[in-house]
């Protein structure tokens, strides 16, 4: 199955696009990067970060995505003397990945599903071995509370740090717009409401109609019902492994030939 020349937006922030766009173009395709979220770090979290994260008093450390491990440890942390009783988390493999990269080993994670549900799934997780447990969760600014509720009610005390905002881009954005407006698309890829959101924000009303039908890659079932919700009527494939070759395989399964 290849993709034949067709032409694939992809909406991920720029610093995060360029393995998938890769993928894309070596299976054929036309990759257009148009990021619809920038990740700044939170100067401020430098403080909180020092004020409320003695790591000596969690017992679990849990990473939400690949920007906070790396927005973390690039401007803030050293995990290398962590007492020995903290475990570490990441939701996803992805994510777990880049720890790995850092030299953090021995992360537990919820494989390549990557979402909240499957990570509570984990025996961790569980009622009996989260009482009374101290966690920390490390994610961006404006992130869901669903992952802390579930903890909370499981009998554990939940911290964050938030160490990154997710913001409309500034930047190139108008530029690729013009180059791709009066171009025929043939599948967008999407990996977070926030982007999604943003994606209508960014393209005109006037482009709207052709735009919400316009096929969708998507991360997740949520992704879905959101596009459904603003107007989209194009058909959508949902990527099982939620990674770049998974959204890669989703691509093939929705526009391949």
């Amino acid at each position: 199955m290849s993709l034949k020349k067709k032409r694939i937006l992809v909406t991920r922030p720029k610093h995060q696009a360029d393995h998938l766009c890769k993928l894309i173009s070596f299976n054929g395709g036309e990759a257009i990067a148009f990021p619809t979220i920038d990740i700044q770090p939170i100067n401020e979290s430098d403080e909180s970060l020092v004020k409320s994260n003695a790591f000596s008093e969690y017992d679990f450390i849990i990473f939400i995505s690949r920007n906070a491990v790396e927005i973390a440890f690039d401007r803030y942390l050293s995990l290398a003397r962590l007492p020995a009783h903290i475990k570490i988390f990441a939701i996803g493999a992805g994510t777990a990945d880049v720890l790995l990269a850092r030299n953090i080993k021995n992360v537990i994670h919820a494989g390549v599903q990557a979402d909240s549900r499957s990570f509570l799934n984990l025996s961790q997780m569980q009622k009996r071995r989260l009482k009374d447990k101290k966690v920390l969760i490390i994610r961006g600014i404006g992130g869901r509370q669903y992952l802390a509720d579930n903890l909370k009610s499981r009998g554990a005390s939940v911290d964050y740090a938030e160490v990154y905002k997710r913001c409309l881009p500034e930047q190139d954005v108008n530029n690729i717009y013009q180059e791709w407006q009066n171009t025929k698309l043939d599948a967008i890829v999407i990996t977070s409401n926030e982007g999604l959101n943003n994606l209508v924000s960014l393209v005109s009303e006037n482009d709207h109609s052709r735009l919400f039908n316009t096929p969708l890659v998507l991360m997740s079932i949520r992704n879905e019902n959101l596009a459904k919700e603003l107007g989209f009527v194009s058909n959508t494939s949902i990527a099982i492994n939620k990674s770049d070759e998974g959204l890669l395989l989703a691509i093939l399964d929705l526009v391949g030939e």
